[in-house]
C-alpha cells in the first residue's frame, strides 16, 4: 500500500499530519505551563542530589525514576528551569512518533499515521510529553528496543542484539513496571521470526536479554527496591486500575478501534501481538496495583496495533478517518470534555489520564503559597492536598508523608487540606479546632488553636 496516496480527494497523508500538529500546538501551552505537581517536584528533588551514584542509590520510594532523574540531573547543573525542563519529555515524545512512521509505515500502510494521530490527539500523551517524569523516555526506549529487535528477528546482526540490551536496559532504568514494555516489543517482534517462529533461536536470545537488563540495573539496589515495594504504593482497587487503563485506552483509541473492528482480519502468526492488549492484567496479579499510569508506557504499542487493524480498510474509507481522528482527539482535548470524561476514567480515584487533579487549570498550588507568605506560623499541608507543590512555592512546610505520619501539630499551625476533605478528620486526630480563612479552586487554608 502507497503511504503516499491522497486520502479522498480532501485529505493527504502530510495535510493529515499538519492538521494533527495544529491542534497539538493549540493545546501544548496549557500542559507546558501548568504549575508543578507532587512527583514533578519530587523528580526534582531526587534530581539535586551531588552525584548520579546518590540518585542511584535513593530508591526510596518507587518514584525515582532513576535514567530520567539522571538526565533532570544534567539540566539542573545546566541551569534550566524546572518548567522549561518539559522539554525534554516533549522532544521524548516527538522522536517516538517519528520511529514509529519511520520504521512502520511501510509495513502498515498510510492507515498508522491514523493510528499515531489518534495517540497523539489525546490528554495522555500531552499529559506525559510535558511531565518532569519518566513515563515518555520509557515508552521512546521501548520503541528504540523494538526496533533493534525488529531488525535482529529479521535477520540483522548481533549488534542489533547489544542495541536491544541497552535500551531495554535504560527502559527498565527509568522504573521497573517498564519491563512491561520491553515485553510488549518483544511479543510485537515475535511474528518477524518466521511462520515457526518457537523454532528460532533468535526469539529466545531476544526474550533473555530484557530480564538480564533488569537483574544487571536493580541488583546492586535490590534492598532498596524491596522496601520500596514494601510501602505498598497504588491504586484504591486493582479492578478499578484495569478498568480505568481500559476505558482510556478505549477512549484514545477509540476511533482506530472501532474502524479495526470492522476491517481487521487476524492472521494467526501475529497472535502474540495480542497478547499484548492483556499486559495490565499483570498489575491485577500483585499485591497492590500500580496506578494506572504505569501503563501509559504500553500506548504507542498499542497504537501499532491500532495501524495493523486498519491495513485492510479500503482508501475510500480513509478520508472518514482522518477527519474521524482530528475530530474526536479535538474533542477530547478541551478541559469541558476531559472534566466530563474524568469521573468515568477514574472511577472515583485520581485519573491518571483524561483530568487530573494536577493537569487542570484550577490547580494553584502558587496562588496557596502566595497568600501564605504573610504568615510566619508553622504550616502543615495534607498529603491530599499535594504538599511537595505548596513546598515547591512556599518552602518548607510541616510533610504528612507518607501519610498518618504526624502525630501533633506545633501551637497555631497552618492547615492546608485539599477542597474535598474533611476539616473535622483533622480535629479529631490532632486535637484542634479549624478556622477557615482563605480557599481557592485547590485548596483550604485554615488557622488552627488548641481545644
Amino acid at each position: 500500500m502507497d503511504e503516499r496516496k491522497p486520502i479522498g480527494k480532501i485529505f493527504s497523508g502530510r495535510l493529515f499530519a499538519l492538521f494533527c500538529g495544529i491542534i497539538f500546538l493549540i493545546f501544548l501551552p496549557f500542559y507546558l505551563t501548568r504549575e508543578l505537581w507532587f512527583d514533578e517536584v519530587l523528580t526534582l528533588q531526587f534530581a539535586a542530589l551531588p552525584s548520579l551514584t546518590e540518585i542511584y542509590q535513593s530508591y526510596v520510594i518507587p518514584n525515582n525514576q532513576i535514567i530520567h532523574t539522571c538526565f533532570i540531573h544534567g539540566m539542573l547543573k545546566m541551569g534550566i528551569d524546572p518548567v522549561m525542563m518539559r522539554i525534554f519529555p516533549l522532544l521524548c515524545g516527538i522522536l517516538m512518533i517519528y520511529l514509529l512512521w519511520k520504521n512502520f509505515s511501510r509495513e502498515l500502510g498510510t492507515p498508522l499515521i491514523f493510528a499515531l494521530g489518534a495517540l497523539i490527539l489525546s490528554p495522555p500523551f500531552l499529559l506525559y510529553a510535558t511531565a518532569l517524569r519518566g513515563y515518555m523516555a520509557a515508552a521512546l526506549f521501548a520503541v528504540c528496543a523494538l526496533i533493534s529487535a525488529r531488525k535482529f528477528a529479521l535477520g540483522g546482526k548481533y549488534l542489533q542484539l547489544l542495541y536491544w540490551g541497552i535500551f531495554s536496559f535504560l527502559c527498565v532504568g527509568v522504573m521497573p513496571s517498564a519491563l512491561a514494555a520491553v515485553a510488549a516489543a518483544g511479543l510485537y517482534a515475535v511474528p518477524y521470526c518466521g511462520k515457526k517462529f518457537w523454532q528460532n533461536k533468535r526469539l529466545y536470545m531476544l526474550g533473555i536479554v530484557p530480564f538480564a537488563a533488569f537483574f544487571c540495573f536493580y541488583f546492586p539496589i535490590r534492598e532498596n527496591l524491596v522496601r520500596a515495594f514494601e510501602l505498598k504504593e497504588g491504586w484504591h482497587t486493582s479492578g478499578g486500575a484495569l478498568l480505568a487503563v481500559l476505558l482510556a485506552l478505549f477512549i484514545t483509541f477509540f476511533v482506530p478501534l472501532i474502524s479495526g473492528a470492522l476491517f481487521h482480519r487476524p492472521v494467526w502468526r501475529n497472535f502474540p501481538r495480542t497478547l499484548i492488549w492483556f499486559l495490565p492484567l499483570g498489575g491485577v496479579l500483585l499485591p497492590v496495583a500500580p496506578f494506572p499510569r504505569v501503563w501509559f508506557v504500553l500506548f504507542p504499542f498499542f497504537a501499532l496495533l491500532g495501524g495493523g487493524f486498519m491495513r485492510k480498510m479500503p482508501p475510500k474509507w480513509w478520508k472518514y478517518m482522518a477527519a474521524g481522528v482530528l475530530l474526536w482527539g479535538g474533542i477530547t482535548l478541551t478541559e469541558f470534555c476531559r472534566q466530563a470524561v474524568s469521573p468515568a476514567v477514574s472511577l472515583g480515584g485520581q485519573d491518571d489520564f483524561y483530568a487530573p487533579r494536577f493537569a487542570s487549570s484550577a490547580f494553584t498550588p502558587s496562588d496557596t503559597a502566595g497568600f501564605l507568605q504573610k504568615y510566619r506560623q508553622p504550616l502543615f499541608v495534607s498529603f491530599d492536598a499535594d504538599p511537595y507543590s505548596v513546598a515547591y512555592y512556599r518552602g518548607d512546610i510541616l510533610m504528612d508523608v507518607p501519610p498518618g505520619r504526624r502525630k501533633q501539630l506545633p501551637p497555631g499551625t497552618m492547615v492546608v487540606l485539599a477542597l474535598e476533605e474533611d476539616p473535622a478528620v483533622m480535629e479529631k486526630r490532632f486535637g484542634i479546632v479549624l478556622r477557615e480563612i482563605y480557599r481557592n479552586k485547590t485548596h483550604v487554608i485554615y488557622e488552627s488553636r488548641g481545644i
